[in-house]
């Protein structure tokens, strides 16, 4: 089990005391400038329209940011943007986004996941189908290893079939080894369609339980706070759930166990908001006929789901947006309020998906690689009321970039589109959002004005309530002005003295780092 404070953003924060010696006039300096960009999202959020990132007086730390690029180490660098105040991650699924040992650990204790226990597909025994062709996701490869399964579906299989199965809690070190790595991009060869086809049908059963997703829920919140985010919103499942005997849960319980489990004291202690984003696979077959009923769920249950997106492969025949234009323009005749963010351009070839996700609607659009190829697109998204969420680290995984640095990021945030950093999948790319951040100021050289900015846009263009965005932006420009303030009578390496980020997998094998301390 994890310690209690496990989590907690160590040597980062500085307490109120320390700062006793500093003059008021000092400490108005420093916030003028960044609550000046309260004022203009007031208006902004109100009329729902997002303006692009206003200039901020940032001044003198401009320079010291300069310093720290020129002098740092590659570590030193990252120790000091995992201390950098951050704003939300606006593009992640949720089950995506969990580190396999914080699956094994809920999936592995009972009462965090609701009392159920889990069994993992750890050999195959040539079975045949048999009457057990119900047991995996429709369309996953039969050969496939590290399935993962609950107790009372594995009670329906055969003899035969139940052993090729092990309790997950009864796996030997080198089978644990191997299950975790059955959920990770980590070896040569792995890529887009490893990750599309075999990772989410090895998740399996995990995903039905609303406890353990509750639970990892909380987990995510812990880990993103450690970083310095002080908002959430993951893309989460709404429906296809059941309890501990296999019966069905309605949408309506399922939101009831999540508004409880981050509720409790120890999700609050985070300091992270959280708000949710409904789902769609937009390749299954129902698709279309999925979105009325989701936007009378989000419409229900407004004060936690705020959105809906679509996600799954555009490359496939039944994913480009134009399928869906009837659905939205329906939905959109009947409900108003609802934020739109869908995947888009997250593909090798040129197209017109961004244009056509537009037109349902959309303010935010995830990934964006292609836009590139769609210079009039393009220019529209220059006048600030739409946002491209970038996600680096998933971008050069799923191999659409070659190199982090042959993404058109720069080229969009330099033209005055309003970008985000976000994770995706961050649990399946062992990353983290200092790994965004770093791979986007080494590779693009990020001036502080644009790392601050791209922090505001992860926030204003969130689908929170109004007044919650206006707390949130509001903490974000404390945050910032106490960060900065320990650099005026500090050496910025004294510092970095303490902070010690755990590195991630994507850190150490593809930006070199060596983070152990």
């Amino acid at each position: 089990m994890f310690e209690k404070n496990y989590f907690k953003r160590r040597n980062v924060g500085v307490s109120r005391t320390q700062y006793c010696f500093f003059p008021k006039w000092l400490w108005i300096y420093l916030l003028s400038g960044y609550l000046g960009l309260i004022w203009e999202v007031t208006a902004v959020h109100q009329s729902h329209f997002h303006g692009p990132t206003e200039s901020i007086e940032i001044g003198w730390f401009e320079d010291v940011f300069d310093r720290i690029k020129r002098e740092a180490s590659p570590e030193e660098l990252y120790r000091f943007l995992y201390s950098v105040p951050k704003g939300g991650d606006l593009h992640h699924h949720h089950a995506g986004s969990i580190f396999t040992e914080d699956w094994y650990r809920v999936a592995t204790d009972p009462e965090l996941n609701g009392g159920i226990r889990y069994f993992s597909r750890y050999r195959i025994n040539n079975c045949g189908e048999g009457g057990d062709s119900n047991w995996g996701r429709n369309g996953y490869d039969r050969s496939l290893y590290w399935v993962n399964i609950n107790e009372w579906t594995w009670e329906t299989l055969s003899q035969c079939h139940q052993g090729e199965f092990k309790p997950i809690d009864k796996l030997t070190t080198r089978e644990r080894k191997d299950w975790e790595a059955s959920l990770i991009l980590d070896r040569p060869g792995e890529g887009r369609n490893e990750f599309f086809e075999n990772h989410w049908s090895r998740i399996n059963d995990l995903f039905r339980n609303p406890y353990l997703m509750a639970e990892l829920l909380v987990v995510n919140m812990k880990r993103f706070g450690a970083e310095g985010l002080i908002y959430l919103e993951p893309q989460v499942a709404w429906k296809g759930f059941h309890n501990r005997e296999g019966e069905p849960l309605s949408s309506s319980k399922v939101n009831e166990i999540y508004k409880e489990r981050i509720g409790r004291l120890d999700a609050r202690e985070t300091g992270v908001t959280m708000r949710f984003l409904v789902t769609i696979l937009r390749f299954g077959e129902t698709a279309p006929q999925q979105i009325i009923p989701a936007f009378e769920f989000i419409s229900r249950n407004n004060d936690l789901w705020r959105g809906i997106n679509m996600a799954g492969r555009e490359d496939n025949q039944k994913g480009y947006p134009a399928r869906f234009t009837k659905a939205f323009d329906d939905a959109l005749r009947r409900f108003s309020g609802i934020g739109i963010s869908i995947h888009a351009g997250e593909q090798d070839e040129p197209s017109s998906h961004i244009f056509d996700t537009l037109r349902l609607g959309a303010t935010r659009i995830g990934h964006g690689i292609n836009l590139i190829h769609d210079a009039q697109t393009m220019q529209l998204m220059r006048f600030g009321k739409f946002m491209l969420e970038i996600n680096l680290v998933s971008n050069h995984m799923l191999e659409y970039v070659q190199h982090s640095r042959e993404h058109p990021f720069p080229i969009y945030l330099r033209h005055g589109i309003p970008c985000a950093l976000s994770t995706d999948d961050r649990g399946m790319f062992d990353s983290n959002m200092t790994d965004e951040y770093y791979t986007a100021v080494s590779n693009f050289d990020l001036t502080w004005k644009e790392l601050v900015g791209l922090g505001q846009n992860s926030l204003k263009f969130s689908f929170a309530e109004p007044g919650v965005v206006m707390d949130l932006l509001e903490r974000y420009a404390r945050n910032l002005a106490e960060f900065e303030s320990r650099f005026l009578v500090e050496d910025w390496r004294n510092v970095l003295t303490g902070v010690h980020p755990e590195g991630t997998g994507y850190s150490r094998r593809h930006l070199g780092l060596n983070l152990d301390f």
